[in-house]
């Protein structure tokens, strides 16, 4: 692959990584485990999944916010859809402007077109409407493309150190690096898929990270909001909550899929289905 190529590819980071995490939540899955019952008592750390363009999954998981968030109102909830870096803003702008979303979007420096704004805002809202903090779990794009081109030289120290911390085997590897090429409908130059796979662990690391902290500041109960992809227990979030020694127990994984969706093996704790969003094919962009 030539540097003008990879260039390019780079250039699409923002809007791949919200392809891949939609597509690879439902591709190539095979046997589908039953729905684990609710524990009790409530884990600690709740990861909800989702497809990012179906609004379904959004509405469903905002009603399962309110709920969590009304058991247990010292609940923080990490979103995906900003990064970490942006928490102070946030809290400044709540502060500000309470329950103005705009405001808090704004001060997140939330994506509005990638993210398909207002898809997500129900979950804002349902966070907006309580005392629950919203905290940023990702990493900032131009760290991304870093991580893509440099590996671990450009990968945050307190990432790396957690990273460093969980067993990876090359059967891990080997999944989320097929999870990644299915995302991208197998466009994706094999050259750059080591670095796209260091690129999704860091992005896992990081919301991680930010659920550790937020648990360690105080909070009773986090919530994350993210892509199926970053909630499998296999390969994602879970392997390095379980690496700073949260149990096994403590942590619930959820998949919001769509009925003919297929699920992996020991990937999720529950899954909770939502009819088929309508949208264009998502491998266009790989075919211009």
């Amino acid at each position: 692959m030539n540097i003008a190529s990879r260039g390019a590819w780079l250039a699409l980071l923002p809007t791949l990584a919200l392809l891949g995490a939609c597509a690879a939540s439902d591709a190539g899955r095979t046997a589908a485990p039953a729905a684990a019952s609710a524990r009790q008592p409530a884990p600690d750390f709740i990861l909800l999944g989702e497809l990012h363009d179906n609004p379904d999954h959004h509405r469903a998981r905002a009603e399962q916010l309110r709920q969590l968030i009304a058991k247990e109102p010292r609940t923080v909830v990490v979103f995906e859809q900003f990064s970490r870096t942006q928490d102070a803003a946030v809290a400044q702008a709540r502060r500000a402007h309470p329950g103005d979303v705009e405001a808090v979007i704004e001060a997140a420096q939330f994506d509005r077109k990638n993210w398909r704004w207002p898809l997500h805002q129900p979950l804002f809202d349902a966070v907006l409407a309580t005392g629950a903090e919203a905290h940023g779990g990702n990493i900032d794009r131009d760290q991304v493309r870093r991580i893509v081109r440099e590996g671990d030289a450009a990968w945050p120290v307190d990432l790396i150190a957690l990273r460093d911390r969980a067993p990876w085997s090359a059967t891990q590897q080997a999944t989320l690096a097929k999870d990644i090429q299915d995302g991208h409908c197998g466009a994706m130059p094999e050259a750059m898929l080591p670095g796209m796979v260091q690129a999704q662990r860091a992005r896992d690391a990081a919301m991680a990270k930010a659920m550790l902290d937020a648990r360690q500041a105080g909070a009773r109960q986090v919530v994350l909001i993210a892509g199926n992809g970053h909630v499998r227990r296999d390969v994602a979030v879970p392997v390095y909550l379980q690496a700073a020694g949260v149990p096994a127990a403590d942590i619930d994984a959820v998949a919001y899929l769509e009925p003919d969706s297929s699920v992996p093996a020991g990937g999720y704790d529950r899954v909770e289905r939502a009819p088929e969003a309508k949208r264009e094919d998502p491998c266009a962009v790989f075919k211009r």
